[in-house]
């Protein structure tokens, strides 16, 4: 609040109930009856008068050295003079110009095909804090692009998924360092990688990291395996009721049934399809699963792996006919035939189930990493529903922030259908597949 020369009534009453509301969260003992004597106060005193003001209020609301402490804390962060509010005010209206105009350039140098990129105010200001060489990088890339041959139109919401991936992580970098984290010493530097390789957003991890970040991700798989055959072993061991042995083993108490007979229970390893859109925003997000996935073999007993794009690829044959991780993810996304594409959820869906249906039965957990991102998409919601009728359960994961699943038709629609859950970090990972497998 700045103190002015003139103040009406009803906006020092309301200012005085603020302050005294800051004053009580800080402990102060106060209440109505010393924001009651503390107005009657003001209205013996001149109001322009900073000093007279600042003693009214400390002689109704302080009672004690310590309280008066915090009271001149929060009296000099609260009132401010009428001068410093008005050059805070200018100094707000020139960062506002000056952030304004970072914008508009940011608008023009970052075209494509004559026009800007369609980028948010948070993701324009990310870039117009990038360094000169970082924003040079950058524009080279976009107009290297413009210029390649056989560049369509439509290719420009896959330029801008990869402009948009790029600032996402120089931000995680950004307040990565602001906070201390290991973003350029690697995770190992500090005793809270770990911690900081759960948390963080699985497309900011940054390159010096991936290797502890896959020594998590193998860690984090076995336990689960542990954790899901220990659960198997607690469980029944008796099956059904074996009629036949029952009534043979008790003939000789001339047919009283005295102990029954049940079939040994069979413990099946789950069966579960993984398909991964290996699109340009998506395929960070996708091996993560797929090298989580990877360490649940013992507990699995038909793992089948398929990626996707604008067509569909089986890669089944990849997966189990390597048992080196790093060789297997490499080859999956340096041969696979369906990275950086468009996404064409519907036609990936309408194949799957068409030309693999012995893998599409009532057994099969499927498991979707995508973020709904797709053309046709009513196409896709058809093919959805016919999938989910046809298999055991649908698990959908969305590396989006469930916060901003509203803001995209297609995640509603496909959360209509089958069980989504947010798969941004490895920590969401672990949990949706501890939880559901």
């Amino acid at each position: 609040m700045p103190l002015t020369e003139k103040i009406t009534e009803q906006h020092l009453e309301e200012n005085m109930a603020t302050f005294v509301g800051l004053l009580r969260q800080e402990g102060l003992p106060v209440g109505t009856t010393e924001m009651i004597d503390a107005l009657l106060a003001l209205q013996k005193i001149d109001l322009s008068s900073r000093g007279a003001f600042k003693t009214a209020l400390q002689a109704t609301l302080v009672k004690n050295r310590r309280d008066r402490l915090v009271f001149d804390r929060l009296f000099d962060l609260f009132f401010v003079p009428a001068e410093l509010h008005r050059h805070r005010a200018e100094e707000t209206i020139l960062q506002q110009e000056e952030l304004t105009r970072r914008l508009e350039q940011a608008n023009l140098e970052l075209q494509f095909k004559g026009e800007a990129l369609e980028l948010s105010m948070g993701e324009l200001q990310q870039y117009s804090l990038l360094s000169a060489e970082q924003r040079s990088r950058l524009q080279d890339f976009v107009q290297k692009t413009e210029s390649g041959n056989n560049i369509e139109p439509q290719f420009r919401p896959i330029l801008e998924m990869i402009v948009k991936s790029h600032l996402r992580y120089c931000r995680g970098q950004d307040e990565l360092k602001s906070r201390g984290g290991p973003a350029a010493g690697g995770a190992g530097s500090g005793g809270d990688g770990n911690d900081y390789l759960r948390e963080i957003d699985i497309e900011m991890i940054a390159a010096s990291d991936l290797p502890a970040a896959e020594l998590l991700l193998q860690r984090l798989s076995r336990k689960l395996a542990v954790r899901i055959l220990r659960r198997r072993r607690i469980g029944p061991r008796s099956g059904p009721l074996d009629l036949r042995r029952s009534m043979r083993d008790n003939m000789r108490f001339g047919g009283i049934i005295f102990n029954l007979k049940h079939k040994p229970k069979r413990r099946s390893k789950q069966q579960i399809l993984l398909l991964c859109d290996l699109s340009a925003s998506m395929k960070r997000y996708s091996t993560f699963v797929i090298h989580f996935l990877h360490g649940l073999h013992e507990v699995v007993r038909d793992l089948s792996c398929f990626s996707f794009s604008d067509s569909l690829e089986d890669l089944t044959a990849e997966l189990k006919g390597h048992t080196n991780i790093k060789q297997l993810l490499d080859r999956v996304i340096r041969r696979s035939k369906t990275w950086g594409g468009g996404t064409d959820i519907g036609s990936a869906l309408y194949l799957l189930s068409e030309k693999h249906p012995d893998r599409v039965n009532a057994k099969t957990t499927v498991i979707v990493v995508s973020d709904t991102k797709t053309v046709a998409l009513e196409k896709a919601v058809k093919e959805l529903k016919r999938l989910k009728d046809r298999v055991r359960r649908v698990i959908w994961l969305n590396p989006l922030p469930d916060g901003r699943w509203s803001d995209y038709r297609s995640v509603g629609l496909v959360a209509d259908q089958v069980e989504m859950w947010p798969c941004s970090t490895i920590d969401q990972l672990e949990e949706v597949l501890a939880g559901r497998l």
